[in-house]
């Protein structure tokens, strides 16, 4: 088990290097709040489009072969990122972090079943916080070490220091190109590690526990009491047919919503973290970027403590009542627009660090049995992490930062509400 949470530590170094590539791009670049957002839309896009796919490779290959698919395309975005971004290619990196995602979007739709399905069911939800509090401490690190690397040197070094210690010949154009050439050391490093881990657990140097793929036929056969609201479960369909059964199946449906607009209200949070800190917050980016690290720290410690409460109070009461905070603090940070603002940002990601393990297993608590498309759809609502802060940078380009926060509001109120209805479902099963 300690290898799979390994996984989740790695790709929340991949998740929290975006919202300190997305400023850097948008400087070395000359890009607007809009055209920055592209980044988050192009990773999450890719786990969008590769959900399915994930799913249907489990399903003929097994879980171990999708693991080690998804860290050699994790590790050949992280290399296509560097390469390119340090040579101000913004497109080029956008192509680089989408296969990223393609990577990505393997490795979760294996790692967060298996992590639900090696042990027991009752304690499933538990189980995946757990798993997800060292994907917070990947995350914490990330943003500790990305800060110190992308902005405090370059800070020191400023535009009007740089060209005066570098002399005449040097100019803004050549400072911008110093600037994204510090992508260039962490993603190669990423790309790295992701490629040699692939080729361990390839070669069985590195055993991860193997279990049998969902198998409708075999299902069929021991369970004789299908109801018509089980129509996932019948074999012999096809993936059209499951997914549209799926989608039909109450509350998991409402699940796909909530994780949908609760990754779209992460990332973009996130992301217009270090541009709030610096325009209201007043502080550097460095400093920023050490706040960002600071509410991540944060996130993992409630990825811990949530873990524990949850021995006491139900995951849907403790969902619910998070996210509630989660929406009264957002409705802050959009109406202050102040420092207090940027605190508040920070102690955010405490209250929204049991949400995506909580809905995830919420969502499939009531499957029967959740087939392995059922996973993948739940990957897919990551898409919202592509559409969501798009809105923000329209906003944010027309109106001010403050404001793009109304957006996560809307996200919260469709979680909240998610996770009230689950509660009253999962009442009337006992």
């Amino acid at each position: 088990m300690r290898y799979i949470y390994s996984l989740f530590f790695l790709w929340a170094i991949a998740h929290n290097l975006n919202p300190l590539l997305i400023p850097i791009l948008k400087e070395v670049c000359a890009l607007t709040d809009f055209q920055s957002a592209l980044v988050d839309s192009a990773f999450y896009i890719g786990y969008f489009a590769f959900a399915l796919p994930a799913g249907a490779f489990i399903k003929s290959k097994g879980y171990n072969n999708a693991i080690v698919l998804g860290l050699f395309l994790f590790g050949v975005g992280a290399f296509c990122v560097g390469i390119f971004g340090a040579k101000q290619e913004f497109y080029f990196a956008l192509m680089g972090l989408f296969i990223m995602a393609a990577g990505l979007t393997f490795l979760e739709t294996a790692a967060n079943p298996l992590v639900t399905l090696l042990g027991d069911p009752n304690k499933a939800t538990t189980r995946l916080n757990l798993a997800q509090s060292f994907n917070g401490l990947g995350a914490t690190l990330a943003v500790f070490f990305g800060g110190i690397i992308f902005f405090a040197a370059t800070e020191k070094d400023n535009i009007e220091h740089f060209i005066a210690t570098m002399g005449d010949v040097l100019g803004p154009k050549e400072y911008l190109t110093f600037k994204a050439q510090k992508l260039l050391t962490p993603y190669l490093i990423i790309a790295a590690i992701t490629i040699g881990l692939a080729k361990l657990i390839r070669r069985k140097i590195i055993n991860l526990p193997e279990i049998p793929t969902f198998s409708e036929d075999k299902h069929h056969t021991e369970n004789h009491f299908l109801t018509p609201t089980e129509a996932y479960l019948k074999p012999k369909i096809s993936n059209g047919q499951q997914i549209l059964a799926l989608l039909k199946q109450f509350p998991y449906n409402l699940g796909l919503l909530a994780q949908f607009c609760y990754v779209g209200a992460q990332v973009g949070i996130g992301s217009f973290f270090i541009r709030y800190a610096t325009t209201y917050g007043q502080v550097t980016q460095s400093v920023a970027a050490t706040g960002l690290s600071l509410g991540l720290l944060l996130f993992m410690f409630g990825r811990f403590f949530g873990t524990f409460l949850m021995r006491k109070i139900s995951a849907s009461k403790l969902l619910f009542t998070s996210t509630l905070v989660a929406i009264v603090i957002c409705l802050s940070v959009a109406l202050m627009g102040n420092a207090s603002g940027f605190w508040l940002l920070i102690l955010l990601q405490f209250f929204m660090s049991i949400m995506f393990p909580s809905i995830f297993s919420l969502s499939l608590s009531q499957l029967r049995q959740a087939p392995p498309l059922a996973s993948s759809l739940l990957i897919m609502s990551i898409v919202g992490g592509a559409i969501f802060p798009l809105f923000m940078g329209v906003i944010s380009d027309q109106f001010g930062i403050q404001f793009a926060y109304l957006v996560p509001v809307i996200c919260f109120v469709a979680v909240a509400y998610f996770a009230k209805r689950i509660s009253v479902v999962a009442i009337s099963t006992t």
